[in-house]
């Protein structure tokens, strides 16, 4: 049973030392565009002691420049899992994943689906997962074509990926096997908005759903089968109000 985020009580939320958040329909509103009172709630978090990271659809470079925007000190997991560093200012890790796949799998929808099959822009700065658009194309005609490749609609737009890469998984490593800040998943609090953030909700104990508009029904209930808490206001007020919940137990 999901619950209210404010059942998290203060002793709960006092043990936190990692904010670990999605960013388009969580540190954003609904179409993307940057929300002031998410961006504030960031700065009071780092301000109370609490590090904060992005676990993001986003291409590296443009959480970067978000990292250095809010001034955060946490990791950066960009491309649903695919690219990681530990700090904003690390180099980046070798995770050992690989584009290829999702490269020839969207060669061959693009054989199948002639003229349907649009990347967006920003494919030329990732380095893992690819996004396009599928105009016209349903996803179980994509599904079906796509072989051992992971396909995530994360409300914004169409992502391959080679199978086994998570942003959970991914950041599990980053606490467990790279041992960031020697800070445990129990210390840690996932907050995202989309299907994408499912692997984090169902391995972080600590987990929290901001609603978004721009979700499906059935894509909203998905999230919040899996989501530990919800917050009441969507999109990056929700995120505001669970931030200063959070930092209230740390005193601040």
């Amino acid at each position: 049973m999901t619950l209210h985020y404010k059942q998290i009580s203060p002793e709960l939320a006092g043990h936190f030392r990692l904010v670990m958040a999605d960013v388009d329909g969580t540190l954003t509103d609904e179409h993307g565009s940057p929300n002031e009172a998410a961006n504030e709630a960031v700065r009071l978090l780092e301000e109370c002691g609490i590090s904060v990271g992005f676990v993001s659809g986003r291409h590296l470079s443009n959480l970067e420049a978000l990292a250095k925007q809010l001034s955060i000190s946490g990791p950066i997991i960009a491309e649903n899992g695919g690219v990681a560093k530990l700090t904003p200012d690390d180099n980046t890790l070798d995770l050992g994943y690989s584009r290829q796949p999702a490269l020839d799998a969207l060669d061959r929808l693009k054989k199948l689906f002639p003229g349907a099959i649009r990347e967006r822009e920003d494919n030329v700065e990732r380095f893992i997962d690819v996004v396009f658009f599928a105009d016209g194309v349903a996803h179980a005609d994509v599904i079906q074509h796509l072989g051992n490749v992971q396909y995530y609609d994360s409300g914004y737009v169409l992502h391959l990926m080679e199978r086994g890469i998570s942003k959970g998984r991914t950041l599990l490593r980053l606490l467990n096997e790279m041992g960031y800040k020697q800070i445990s998943p129990t210390e840690t609090v996932v907050i995202g908005d989309s299907p994408t953030d499912i692997s984090l909700f169902e391995l972080f104990p600590h987990s929290i759903m901001i609603p978004n508009p721009r979700l499906t029904d059935e894509q909203s209930r998905a999230v919040l089968k899996v989501a530990r808490y919800v917050s009441d206001i969507p999109c990056g007020d929700g995120f505001a109000e669970v931030a200063r919940h959070i930092a209230a137990a740390h005193g601040c």
